[in-house]
Parts: C-alpha cells; structure tokens; sequence
C-alpha cells in the first residue's frame, strides 16, 4: 500500500510547463486539466519551478489540478529555488526547508501530499536536512516525506535517521540502473521515476526498446503509451513522472494506466531491458 498514491499510473511533472520557452499559465492548466482527467495519479512540482516573477508559479499550476479532482495528490519539493533569470541554488538548512514547506502548504491551501528534499546530491548535510522534513511531518505541515536524487548508500544511511515515503529519482529506460528502485522497492519506499524515456540527450527511444516499438507499430498504439504501460506492469511501486508540454501528449500518456499489458508485451519490455543490461 503506497504511503503517498492512492492508485498506478503516471505523475504529471509541470517543470517544462513552467521553464520551456513560450509556455504560458493558460497553455500549462490546459495540459494539467488534460491530465487529470485522463486519470493521472498525481502532479509533480517544486519550489523551483519559478520564474523570474513569481516564486510559486510551478505550485499555483500543480494547484489547479484540484479545481477538477479535490483528492489528487500534490508533491512538491524543497531546499532549490531559483535565483535569477538562469541561475538556482540549494539550501539544505532547516530555515529554508521550513520557509518552503509552509509556502508550499500556503499555495496549496493544504498540507503538500509529499514534500521531498531537492536535489539531496547537492546539499551538504542531507540527514540534517531529513530531520527537518520528519519534523515537519510530525508537525502537520506536510502528509509524507522523501529524496530526490539520492543513491542507496544514502537512502542506507536515512534509514536510520526516520522513515522514508517516497523516492524521485531518473530512471531512463535503457539508460538508467535500477538498483534504487529495487531498494526502495524492498524496503516500501515508493519510487518515483523522472525522464522515463531518458531525457533529451539519450538515444531515441525506439532504438532502445525496439521491440516494444516494433508492437507499438503493430498496433498502432504510441511506443511512449506501450513503454509507460510495460512500466508500470513490471516495476510495482513506481510511478514515472512525465513531463508532456502538449494536451494530446499527456493524454496518450496517461492512457497508459488502462492499456492492456499482455505476455507479448511484457516479453518484449523484459527482452528490451535485458538488452541494456538491466534484468527485471
């Protein structure tokens, strides 16, 4: 039982809504009212979603998905904000979590579902900084607690300073181990999975999974819906956050949930994996 999702399936993730060139607030609620109603299973945002104008836009965005479903959950993160026009800085101490946090629930009008410490690579004393999140979750502030970007030597070393909700780290099919999945899967932590089809600098996702492309062909489905389907369908307690820029993206995206996941399917994303050396 997921301590943070009530269901499968994907998370919208508003970074590009919120950073890319030419987006705008009106374009972005559009893409996060698609989303919902295709059956998202949360949003995904941070504090440093921001931009020159206004510290909280990425949190008002992921906000109006509860204009359409009250109970969707809302995560965001803490300890990395921007600074200028292209410039973000970390911050760890328990000052700038708490400030965050409290902004967080003010944009929200509630509790954040999730709140997790940003970029824990980057912050000096990451137990430090966990302790300040366990208190804020003792406090009320914020429902769950968890670390992005954070390795299993790491999440070894939390385990012994308070309980750990959620996991959000890259997970690129055909790019990325999993061996943080598999910890965070063994220990009931759950993982939340970002840049799913590898990000903008990896291979073309057909040439990393051919044979999920080859059915997606076969099909006439997306190789993106089939691959976030497959997914979901092997790695339990995962949910890959996405970050489409345009409405009929995210809608074939979030259909992902409903597709059937059949043995063809399921043998082809293992074949796919196991092709990059990674065994499911």
């Amino acid at each position: 039982m997921s301590a943070v999702l009530p269901r499968s399936g994907v998370v919208l993730g508003v970074a590009s809504l919120v950073l890319s060139e030419g987006m705008t607030p009106e374009h972005g609620r559009e893409v996060v009212r698609a989303a919902v109603e295709a059956g998202a299973a949360a949003i995904d945002t941070a504090r440093a979603y921001a931009t020159v104008d206004d510290d909280a836009a990425g949190e008002r965005l992921a906000a109006t998905a509860r204009e359409i479903d009250p109970g969707i959950p809302l995560i965001t993160k803490a300890g990395h904000y921007r600074i200028g026009t292209a410039a973000w800085d970390a911050d760890g101490s328990a000052d700038r979590l708490r400030k965050d946090a409290l902004r967080s629930r003010e944009v929200f009008g509630a509790p954040p579902s999730l709140l997790l410490l940003h970029r824990a690579d980057r912050v000096d004393d990451v137990l430090a900084s966990l302790r300040v999140l366990a208190e804020l979750r003792e406090e009320g502030v914020v429902e769950a607690i968890g670390l992005s970007n954070a390795s299993v030597e790491l999440l070894e070393a939390a385990a012994g300073v308070t309980t750990i909700d959620a996991v959000q780290n890259r997970l690129g099919l055909g790019v990325d181990p999993i061996d943080e999945y598999r910890f965070c899967r063994e220990q009931g932590i759950d993982f939340l999975a970002y840049a799913p089809f590898g990000g903008p600098r990896a291979a073309p996702l057909a040439t990393r999974i051919p044979h999920v492309a080859a059915l997606a062909m076969a099909r006439e489905a997306s190789i993106h819906r089939l691959a976030l389907a497959a997914m979901i369908d092997a790695l339990p307690g995962l949910w890959p956050v996405i970050g489409p820029t345009r409405v009929e993206s995210v809608r074939d995206s979030a259909a992902a949930t409903h597709e059937v996941v059949d043995d063809e399917l399921r043998t082809a994303f293992r074949d796919d994996l196991r092709s990059r050396g990674v065994d499911l």
